[in-house]
């Protein structure tokens, strides 16, 4: 079954895109995209978006591949109108992220298709930072949780229940940290997956509370620090 609400399964899902391992699921494994630093140019949440249902949006550099790994399981691939840039904010134009009825983005680098096609399904919350999804881990409906002020004070004023933390503690080397939202992702309504262990981030005890808010439990998929591999995409549930 396609989950209606990108990043909000309805059910177990079964099928995810994701630069890590879940047990029990069949994970698609990001191509590379040539034009971005080894350390993100297998991060799933820079080189593709759903839009939710069966409709998936992806630059020129990732179509190929996605198109020929994602059609035979129903998935209609769109292509998008801009190349992934080499740096920021050129790499960030498909890191959005839905969380309810709002698509937050930076509408400077969305691309334009991409762009056009969200507007016809979600209300835009604008944001300054261009790595939105990066930013940002879908923890609920109307619930997120983020390491960048301003996507907090938008999310919160727009309504969602938002829970702001520190990215200290993610590793992405050679950079200083990663995103939390780049470590996760949910694989049932009430459960989410994360790449390492909580334990080393010091947000890592007001985040499971949240998570326990939501009805959420935190699937600790290792005990080192959480790493940073790109956003987990939920794309089939059971059913």
């Amino acid at each position: 079954m396609f989950i209606r609400t990108p990043y909000l399964p309805e059910g177990k899902v079964t099928l995810a895109i994701a630069g890590f391992d879940v047990p029990g699921l069949t994970i698609i494994p990001p191509p590379e995209i040539a034009s971005l630093p080894p350390a993100v140019s297998r991060h799933a949440d820079l080189g593709l978006c759903p839009l939710g249902g069966n409709e998936v949006v992806c630059p020129p550099d990732t179509w190929a591949y996605y198109n020929r790994v994602l059609s035979p399981h129903g998935f209609s691939v769109i292509k998008g109108g801009q190349a992934i840039g080499v740096s920021y904010p050129a790499d960030t134009a498909y890191n959005v992220v839905v969380a309810g009825d709002f698509a937050l983005l930076n509408p400077a680098v969305c691309d334009k298709v991409l762009l056009r096609l969200l507007k016809d399904r979600y209300d835009i919350l604008p944001i300054k930072q261009g790595y939105a999804k990066c930013s940002v881990a879908v923890a609920g409906k109307s619930s997120v949780i983020t390491g960048d002020p301003g996507i907090f004070r938008a999310a919160e004023k727009a309504g969602l229940d938002a829970l702001p933390v520190k990215n200290d503690g993610v590793e992405l080397p050679p950079y200083k940290n990663g995103f939390f939202g780049g470590v996760c992702g949910l694989i049932a309504p009430d459960a989410l997956a994360i790449n390492g262990s909580l334990r080393h981030m010091p947000d890592g005890e007001k985040i499971k509370k949240f998570l326990e808010k939501q009805g959420v439990r935190p699937m600790e998929l290792n005990s080192g620090p959480p790493f940073d591999t790109g956003s987990l995409i939920p794309l089939m549930t059971e059913g």
